[in-house]
């Protein structure tokens, strides 16, 4: 407590004796006038100057054959809703408080999540669009496609819109530098439509679950990286943006990742091909 039952009691006695006032007083003694009051007033009326506080715990005053009755019917599986329902000498909230103490929830066994990866290089690569603001506001639009078990960085390029035309342009880039692929992974997004699919000449399709960006992970990660690494840079103008993902994505092949146990893509990618780890492309 922060003033102790004999200073309560002195700053009363010299209140009561009339030889200061509380405003005074409250100066001298460093107490505020309303407490100094309140203690007065408390005096005056027979109370103690000084109240003890409440207990820091109340205790349920619900009765015994309420409770068994209680316990009773949700241990037939009945919901805190129908039991109190049934009681209906006690809160709702007294109920629901008691179902949890006595019927715990059993926490169910986390399963831990496996990370799939393709072992075969260009099996599956990923893609995405993203955007990026550059000088003057200017919507600076990327593209790219990921290889799923080697994480390698193909046709890294920006564009000034995310269309259909722009989207079957990095398309044929990205089929010129890996020299086909067996499947692509793409979002929901209007410009991979049938229009896309057209264009794939056997190649499968593969898209996500619709608002869960999840299912792609790896190409949002490369977005993220993407944009961190322009932000590095006052780019100009799409030419000035192509030149430096052009060089990002010679970085990126060449450094190493801790998902390919710190080697660069380019290794594991080399790697598979020396092993025959590599899909029939188109």
């Amino acid at each position: 407590m922060k003033y102790s039952d004999d200073v309560v009691e002195k700053v009363v006695a010299r209140l009561l004796s009339g030889e200061v006032s509380q405003r005074e007083l409250a100066r001298v003694v460093g107490i505020p006038r309303a407490t100094i009051g309140r203690w007065f007033r408390r005096k005056l009326t027979g109370f103690p100057a000084r109240l003890k506080r409440a207990a820091i715990r109340v205790w349920n005053k619900t009765v015994q054959p309420v409770l068994d009755r209680l316990y009773s019917l949700l241990e037939q599986g009945k919901s805190a809703m129908l039991s109190w329902c049934e009681v209906g000498k006690t809160c709702l909230r007294t109920v629901q408080r008691y179902k949890k103490a006595w019927f715990p929830r059993k926490a169910e066994p986390r399963v831990k999540s496996r990370r799939y990866e393709r072992r075969h290089a260009l099996s599956l690569v990923h893609t995405d669009w993203a955007v990026k603001r550059i000088l003057g506001g200017v919507r600076c639009c990327f593209s790219f496609y990921e290889d799923d078990a080697t994480r390698k960085l193909f046709a890294l390029k920006a564009y000034p819109k995310a269309t259909l035309i722009n989207t079957l342009d990095n398309l044929q880039h990205a089929k010129k530098q890996t020299h086909g692929f067996k499947a692509v992974l793409s979002d929901n997004g209007k410009v991979y439509l049938k229009n896309y699919d057209a264009q794939l000449h056997g190649i499968q399709h593969l898209k996500t679950r619709i608002h869960n960006p999840k299912c792609n992970g790896k190409a949002e990660a490369v977005v993220k990286k993407v944009k961190k690494y322009l932000n590095q840079f006052e780019v100009q103008n799409l030419e000035h943006a192509n030149q430096i993902l052009s060089r990002y994505q010679r970085e990126y092949n060449n450094t190493p990742h801790s998902g390919l146990k710190y080697r660069t893509p380019n290794q594991v990618f080399k790697d598979k091909q020396k092993n025959g780890a590599i899909s029939t492309v188109t």
